[in-house]
């Protein structure tokens, strides 16, 4: 399933002074195609994470659409679009993003759990991610014992859990080390092979290396590179 953004942007009301209202995102169109990894470069503030949010289903754009393969995201009401996007869209959010009261384990069968799937078989999937990101023997452990890369490492297996097509990543090896941000980098391009959209958004120079597309964002415009 492709992910397409027609001519999106978002806008902001100020509050004091100047323009009554600015553009954190400006009139974007962009697909992210299935089986490739598209990686966006961009300063803080370049608006990436805003675009994220409008992507993912999390923001409603000022104007525009967002298609998940034919399905117009921003059209259905709100409980159906949460449900939609807990089955298809994978979110990797900047940071550390687990709840500090679960195991790993726990963390990694979140989304199954919202989208009412427990059962021992979800749960066989929670631990063969764990297995494939190699931190099976921390099911059990809480987050705040893991390190960054292994945070990191849960928080993609939680969103991979629920096998969806579009995966979204914001900043997911910031503050790691070169040999975490290399495991990170090569799972997602081990993702991007299976078929998933993936779209990652980096500061990281080494991620180029592991994208099929490469954009720039800056100051609410992208551009391919």
């Amino acid at each position: 399933m492709n992910l397409t953004a027609s001519n999106i942007s978002k806008k902001y009301n100020r509050s004091k002074g100047g323009a009554n209202w600015f553009y954190a995102v400006k009139s974007i169109d962009l697909c992210i195609e299935a089986g490739k990894l598209t990686a966006v470069y961009g300063r803080s503030g370049s608006g990436k994470t805003t675009l994220l949010n409008l992507l993912g289903g999390l923001l409603q754009p000022s104007e525009g659409k967002v298609l998940c393969g034919e399905t117009d995201i921003y059209a259905m009401p709100d409980k159906e679009l949460s449900a939609f996007r807990n089955q298809h869209i994978g979110i990797v959010p900047q940071g550390a993003a687990a709840l500090g009261n679960l195991t790993v384990l726990e963390n990694v069968l979140l989304p199954s759990l919202i989208g009412g799937r427990s059962s021992d078989e979800q749960e066989k999937r929670a631990e063969a991610l764990l297995q494939s990101f190699g931190i099976a023997s921390l099911r059990d452990v809480m987050p705040r014992e893991l390190s960054g890369g292994e945070q990191r490492r849960m928080a993609i297996a939680r969103a991979l859990m629920n096998r969806p097509e579009i995966l979204l990543c914001d900043e997911p090896t910031g503050d790691l080390d070169d040999e975490n941000t290399r495991v990170v980098l090569r799972l997602l391009r081990d993702e991007a092979a299976k078929g998933t959209a993936v779209l990652l958004f980096t500061h990281e120079a080494d991620a180029r290396n592991y994208a099929d597309i490469v954009m720039k964002m800056d100051g609410g415009s992208l551009e391919k590179i």
